[in-house]
């Protein structure tokens, strides 16, 4: 087994034990009901949910939740908008934050990566590499 695959089998071995936060932000509800219930399947996820970027910084500031889940093109601040604040803020800038969006050119997803996601995942996104993101990002820590 590869150490990285080691790594992860570890994380998820001890997250099931404290459950983490994980924050879904989308403004379609169809999109986070289809995530929230694929992660509730597991018990060591705590789903938070916002349907815009400011929603998202107040929960962000309030939770401090492992992983964000961010739509790109959410109201009032769109994904961009709001993980440049996410980054500025001391006490969010170690969140990864993963892009979830329907913007699936490359250079979409360069400007993404560019911007500081730490995944840019693109709709319709398959679930299990959803959640193998979401794993990898546990064991990530921005600015660490």
């Amino acid at each position: 087994m590869s150490h990285a695959k080691q790594n992860i089998l570890q994380a998820q071995q001890e997250i099931q034990q404290h459950p983490r936060a994980i924050l879904q932000v989308d403004n379609n509800r169809g999109n986070i009901n289809l995530v929230v219930e694929f992660l509730s399947r597991r018990s060591d996820f705590n789903v938070l949910t916002a349907c815009n970027g400011n929603d998202a910084l107040k929960i962000a500031l309030q939770h401090q939740p492992s992983v964000i889940l961010m739509d790109i093109n959410t109201p009032r601040l769109n994904g961009f908008e709001a993980l440049a604040i996410l980054r500025a803020n001391p006490e969010t800038i170690h969140i990864p934050v993963i892009a979830l969006s329907s913007d699936a050119y490359p250079n979409d997803i360069r400007a993404g990566l560019e911007a500081g996601f730490y995944r840019y995942l693109t709709k319709p996104f398959v679930l299990t590499e959803l959640m193998d993101s979401i794993d990898a990002a546990l064991l990530y820590r921005v600015g660490v």
